[in-house]
């Protein structure tokens, strides 16, 4: 077995603490997490676990599995919207002028593109609320997973442009420890000649 760092829960050759820069962060990060996703070894969740002061993650797929989610938004009402491409999702812009600028709660599918569409439908008060999705021209970077998708982003990065976008936050410490997690990941592949 391998041993681990114990604050940063990675396998100490992998260690990341020196990458992690805490964030303060005012909007609530809610993550409906896939329980596949969740024990994935690149799953990028746990690195916003790690670094933002705002984040709860709740592990299900099936709407009984976040019932206590509905009933705690529904006891706590707040400016809520939750970021997954749909087709009424309205693009998420920048500057105080736009809508995103009011949201306090923001909650985020995290899962494989048909697990994610999965949890959307079977969570039907998911629509209560309105949705965003990144702007076309932003890419994602998470190399180390794949998606033939233009709208295709890791978690993480999807959190903290939305992040940057609601409350001016830098998305820079975020994306810098994705890029570490990324490299040290790749320093383990196989090399191809």
């Amino acid at each position: 077995m391998r041993k681990r760092c114990p604050k940063c829960s990675y396998p100490v050759q992998t260690c990341l603490c020196h990458a992690v820069h805490p964030i303060t962060n005012y909007t609530e990060v809610i993550i409906m997490q896939h329980p596949k996703e969740s024990v994935h070894a690149k799953n990028t969740v746990r690195l916003l676990s790690l670094a933002l002061s705002n984040i709860t993650v709740v592990t299900g797929k099936l709407a009984g599995d976040f019932t206590e989610l509905e009933q705690y938004l529904a006891a706590n009402p707040a400016p809520t919207a939750v970021f997954y491409p749909a087709e009424h999702s309205t693009e998420l812009l920048t500057g105080a002028e736009n809508a995103s600028a009011r949201i306090k709660r923001a909650i985020f599918i995290d899962a494989s593109w048909k697990q994610a569409f999965g949890i959307w439908q079977s969570n039907a008060w998911l629509n209560r609320y309105p949705f965003y999705k990144l702007p076309l021209h932003q890419r994602g970077q998470y190399s180390i997973r794949n998606s033939d998708l233009d709208y295709s982003f890791s978690t993480l990065e999807a959190v903290a442009y939305t992040l940057e976008s609601v409350e001016q936050l830098d998305p820079a410490p975020l994306l810098s420890l994705l890029n570490t997690f990324t490299s040290q990941w790749q320093r383990f592949l196989p090399r191809r000649y």
